[in-house]
């Protein structure tokens, strides 16, 4: 069976490379699939709550929080409440702004990963950012003839706010090289299993898709995530599990099945393990129509 996966409540694209999408789980039981893409995109919660992953780092977000995905890492994101509406914008700043030109100089270590910024916002403790993300999505939605030249010079500021935190990291020269090898392999790494995570995977083609021995590459593999390789692959599984339990009425085998599990019970078991409850619970914990 195909899995068949909502539309957004609405979409607009300006004519700069800004896309708006706003879902609602009232209406069309949305979620986003684990997936990846060029460019970035901001989420930010209009109501309710939502659970969310950004290569493998997990967060929630309440009402007028949000988050922004840098380009090609994986990440998905499902309402926790009933009443939940959210809202994203897409771009890409390789796209937005002329990298050679030394005023946009900051956007490009943003990119390169010479400046870390922080994936979350909270509402509560970060209105410079929350206040911002608002705008640029309100922006985006308009009518306005001047949108583009005004959602531009808010992914700046959005940009420009988000690198005077504290949180903010600067590599120096020593450190750029060895950390941006570090995070490509990390992001070829989640790439790879969000691409193949419903049939078998082994250690020795994970290793060799970031070109590491196996001794090394479980080593490199511990530091990046706390976890052993095949460990996070069977949790990577269980997060798109728990996303199929939400928006399908398939049996629990089935999904199961489909996420890369042969065994019904070991699903069960480590479904457990990582979400707390078991995928009976769970589904019917989501907000869906299916439980209403």
């Amino acid at each position: 069976m195909t899995l068949k996966l909502p539309i957004a409540v609405k979409e607009r694209t300006i004519d700069t490379p800004f896309t708006y999408f706003k879902y609602d789980s009232d209406e069309d039981d949305f979620v986003v699939p684990f997936h990846y893409h060029e460019g970035q995109q901001l989420f930010r919660v209009i109501e309710g709550s939502v659970s969310i992953s950004i290569n493998s780092n997990p967060f929630v977000l309440k009402k007028g929080d949000c988050a922004i995905v840098p380009e090609n890492c994986v990440h998905a994101l499902y309402p926790l409440e009933k009443g939940t509406k959210f809202e994203s914008v897409a771009f890409s700043l390789r796209e937005l702004f002329d990298l050679s030109q030394s005023h946009y100089s900051l956007i490009k270590k943003i990119i390169t990963h010479q400046i870390e910024i922080s994936l979350y916002y909270n509402n509560k403790d970060n209105k410079s950012i929350t206040e911002v993300a608002e705008q640029l999505t309100r922006v985006v939605n308009s009518n306005d003839m001047c949108a583009s030249i005004m959602a531009t010079a808010k992914v700046l500021e959005l940009f420009g706010e988000a690198t005077k935190l504290d949180n903010c990291k600067i590599y120096d020269r020593d450190q750029v090289n060895r950390y941006y090898k570090y995070y490509i392999k990390s992001t070829v790494i989640y790439k790879y299993i969000c691409d193949n995570y419903r049939r078998e995977v082994t250690l020795e083609e994970l290793a060799n898709a970031v070109e590491l021995s196996e001794k090394y590459f479980c080593k490199f593999f511990k530091e990046l995530t706390d976890l052993r390789p095949m460990e996070f692959v069977n949790m990577f599984r269980i997060e798109a599990a728990a996303i199929e339990l939400a928006i399908s009425t398939d049996s629990i085998n089935e999904v199961a099945s489909r996420c890369g599990f042969k065994d019904p019970c070991y699903f069960t078991k480590l479904f457990r393990r990582f979400k707390g409850a078991s995928p009976r619970d769970f589904r019917e914990s989501i907000p869906n129509h299916f439980t209403k």
